[in-house]
């Protein structure tokens, strides 16, 4: 991108995400229960995913999006993991 109104309010918005991701982690650190600090979590990979897409934009290349979309599997499987073992304890179903 060229010009100094793209470049900077992609900078705007790199900041406003990085503030986000601060209000994440203390919902982590602080979050009175389990369920909170799953879902704090799971914004904060979609917060990271931000970032990473904000960045690629600002540098204006594409080889950083195969990492958002690790991330955002990961960070799929990593939640669904988390909720099944808040729900019932079993993280893996063995029918016998």
């Amino acid at each position: 991108m060229t010009g100094i109104v793209p470049s900077l309010v992609l900078d705007i918005c790199l900041g406003i995400v990085s503030l986000a991701l601060l209000f994440c982690l203390y919902r982590i650190i602080v979050g009175p229960s389990a369920a909170d600090r799953a879902v704090a979590a799971d914004t904060m990979g979609v917060g990271v995913m931000a970032a990473i897409s904000l960045y690629s934009l600002r540098l204006g290349t594409t080889e950083y999006l195969s990492a958002v979309l690790v991330i955002a599997i990961l960070g799929f499987v990593g939640l669904v993991i988390v909720a099944k073992f808040i729900y019932g304890g079993d993280i893996i179903d063995r029918y016998r």
